[in-house]
């Protein structure tokens, strides 16, 4: 027999034929938010990656609503999760460029206003970009770092999805279904280094896709590096094919899938899952050597750190589909507001809108107006960063720091076309092929880095200071490479 997490659960769908006719969602439905960090959509077997490394994840795609080209605001934890939070553009709410700089506390976050509605709010998290000391928890009843804990067994290692779905497991026996909850779940394994545990850790070495070359050069005079080469520090079993590491890359996504459905058959043993809505997503991709630019994410808007997967799944409620226009991660908060029943002044949260009217039914035709997904990236100060729009076909970058420059259209080139289409790659700059495309774009960019600064939603006259970083939360920041 099937497990109930993947039927349509009776009592769900007669919920969803009777609700208002304002929204589909049935009347304050549980909310699950899975997400797994350093997640690029082309490698898991629903988008189309040809090892099989989700098949937990592909059943939760092939029974709900799948995203094609989503796009995440800033691709770095801190920054991601703040946008995605928060609902606002990274360029209004100041998070950008690096982790550690602090929510601040007078921020409304989704949390918050779940929990003024009623809905128990709890967490797990396993990255401390996202610590409690960097605002964080806020609007949370639990929120527990799994870095903080120990691990399930002696010298192990905190951060596995096996500590986190023990945390989870204490929350979820303890909940007595009395309210809607939300709870929000995020692995951090795919994230360097690529270290899965046995039996996991080889499982597609030397498989049907695993070739000797190309090689990585290795800079054994630095301990880290990101362009052209990798430092000693980041040299596993002393391999430089890059195959391997992708292949490791793969394995820890195969082992959080695993983990994944521990997780849903958990839940479901207690009932928890009948009138959830499931969503999964990631905060941003990984560079595992496309453009010179090795196992990092953040300095760039390349797709390979900028395009996520990104599933609705709610059986009954939400029709399985696929979705190909362009979607933002800003929109993830006002379509979970509006599934639990806040009434969104046209359908929009801060500068986000809930994604509603293409959940029923999906849509998978180009639409007379095209959509657009903006990302902001790089580590360039006083907002010269990298700004990028997109459509469903096309993708423009505008780089006006030569350091950038140099790695992405070339020296005094600042405005850089991709045919994503034709150039799924991102390798050539197709700006003098198609001038028409590439003054629309440019002038939707422009409008909207123009517009007038967003005003983020506020407490009054919260003003807490920021708390200082836990020296636990600093060790395994620096361990993942955030810090020095």
């Amino acid at each position: 027999m099937l497990p109930r997490w993947r039927l349509a659960p009776l009592t769900v769908l007669l919920l969803g034929l009777i609700a208002c006719s304002r929204s589909p969602f049935p009347e304050r439905p549980n909310i699950l938010l899975i997400t797994v960090d350093t997640l690029r959509a082309d490698h898991l077997s629903s988008y189309g990656y040809p090892r099989v490394t989700s098949p937990v994840v592909d059943r939760l795609a092939a029974e709900g609503l799948r995203f094609e080209n989503p796009s995440v605001q800033w691709p770095k934890t801190g920054p991601s999760f703040a946008s995605m939070f928060t609902a606002t553009y990274p360029k209004d709410n100041g998070i950008v460029r690096k982790v550690g700089i602090p929510m601040p506390e007078k921020f409304r976050m989704l949390a918050e206003e779940l929990k003024d509605r009623g809905y128990e709010t709890h967490a797990v998290v396993s990255n401390g970009a996202v610590g409690s000391e960097f605002g964080f928890g806020q609007g949370f009843d639990t929120y527990l770092e799994s870095w903080k804990s120990p691990p399930p067994t002696p010298g192990g290692d905190s951060t596995t999805a096996e500590t986190v779905n023990e945390l989870a497991r204490a929350i979820i026996d303890g909940l007595d279904g009395s309210k809607p909850y939300f709870l929000w779940i995020h692995y951090l394994d795919p994230h360097a280094p690529y270290t899965p545990p046995e039996p996991w850790s080889d499982r597609f070495q030397d498989d049907e896709w695993f070739t000797p070359e190309p090689r990585i050069a290795i800079r054994a005079d630095r301990d880290r590096q990101q362009m052209t080469a990798i430092g000693a520090s980041q040299v596993l079993d002393g391999r430089d094919e890059l195959a391997f590491y992708v292949a490791r890359y793969d394995a820890e996504i195969a082992y959080t899938d695993h983990q994944i459905g521990s997780l849903l058959e958990a839940m479901d043993g207690n009932g928890l899952l009948d009138n959830t809505l499931t969503v999964f997503t990631s905060d941003h991709g990984e560079s595992l050597g496309e453009h010179y630019y090795y196992f990092d994410h953040g300095r760039f808007g390349f797709q390979t750190c900028v395009r996520v997967p990104f599933i609705v799944h709610f059986p009954g409620v939400v029709p399985p589909g696929v979705d190909s226009e362009p979607v933002e991660l800003i929109d993830l908060a006002p379509t979970l507001l509006e599934a639990a029943g806040v009434d969104l002044d046209d359908g929009r949260w801060m500068q986000g809108r809930s994604l509603s009217p293409r959940l029923w039914p999906p849509g998978d035709a180009p639409t007379e107006e095209p959509k657009y997904a903006f990302t902001e990236a790089g580590y360039g100060e006083n907002r010269q960063w990298l700004k990028i729009v997109r459509d469903r076909r096309f993708k423009l970058t505008n780089a006006t720091v030569p350091a950038d420059q140099r790695w992405i259209g070339g020296p005094d080139v600042p405005w850089i076309l991709y045919d994503l289409e034709n150039d799924p790659d991102e390798l050539e700059n197709v700006a003098e092929s198609f001038p028409a495309e590439f003054r629309r774009l440019r002038n939707v960019l422009r409008a909207w880095w123009d517009e007038a600064p967003f005003e983020v939603q506020v407490d009054e006259g919260t003003n807490a200071e920021p708390r200082e970083m836990d020296e636990v939360t600093r060790e395994q920041l620096k361990a993942l490479g955030y810090l020095q």
